[in-house]
């Protein structure tokens, strides 16, 4: 007799690990190809065998020294992954709070203009009704940043003047300063924030800079030091990371 028992559903094959997102190195990948290139030839140019040839061209032991210290401190910098690319996020998350805060504030007051605006409609009599003219109803008040300060400050000032429905107190008026003091000050950060970044940026492309130029200069003493037609040169160029079928051209 045949056998109709239920074939047996396959066990759930556990889901994969989600791929962890690795933070960004403080270097791009160009920037640490040239590090590793440089660090190769400084290793090459410390050897005693060597040293000496490149003294004849003024390249001394301490001037490799400062190639190989150059290399020590990107490579530390490497160390410190995304520290300039992740740094601005707190700030951002802030000004985003901030702002949010200040828009529902500034939208408080626009409601209660349009709440008074109703409210005097019901005599009939438009000499006397109020006005929401100068209320900004209808935009968008945060269009940038310059924009919003500016759109606050409008909306501070008529609703001083004007004795809207809950804003005929210093308490709610104040309320909406406090909102438009936390948003200038979670912005200004954010710029900092990313002014800081910047220069950092700046740093580590004038240590790149200055890590290929003294590389160059290694690999260019020894280009002329050990041409590439002589066969007996071709493992050493290859140490210095240098052609050995035409001359550098770095």
């Amino acid at each position: 007799m045949p056998d109709t028992s239920p074939t047996p559903a396959p066990a759930p094959v556990p889901p994969a690990n989600p791929a962890k997102t690795l933070p960004r190195s403080y270097f791009n990948q160009a920037q640490i190809a040239d590090i590793a290139l440089a660090e190769d030839v400084a290793t090459a140019a410390a050897d005693a065998d060597v040293a000496a040839l490149l003294a004849t061209r003024d390249i001394t032991a301490d001037y490799v020294a400062g190639l190989a210290a150059l290399v020590t401190q990107a490579r530390t910098k490497m160390t410190e992954t995304g520290q300039a690319n992740h740094g601005p996020q707190p700030t951002t998350l802030n000004a985003a709070g901030a702002e949010r805060a200040l828009v529902i504030a500034l939208q408080g007051i626009q409601s209660a203009a349009k709440q008074r605006q109703r409210m005097e409609q019901e005599d009939d009599d438009p000499t006397t009704n109020f006005t929401t003219d100068g209320y900004l109803l209808g935009l968008r008040l945060n269009r940038s940043r310059e924009l919003f300060l500016q759109n606050a400050e409008t909306l501070l000032t008529r609703v001083r003047a004007d004795a809207l429905p809950g804003y005929r107190t210093a308490a709610p008026i104040e309320a909406v300063e406090a909102a438009l003091a936390a948003y200038r000050a979670a912005t200004a950060s954010q710029a900092d924030a990313g002014l800081e970044a910047a220069q950092d940026r700046i740093a580590r492309d004038a240590m790149v800079r200055k890590i290929n130029a003294r590389r160059l200069a290694i690999q260019h003493a020894f280009d002329g030091l050990r041409p590439y037609t002589e066969e007996a040169h071709h493992p050493l160029r290859r140490r210095f990371r240098l052609p050995i079928d035409r001359p550098f051209n770095g």
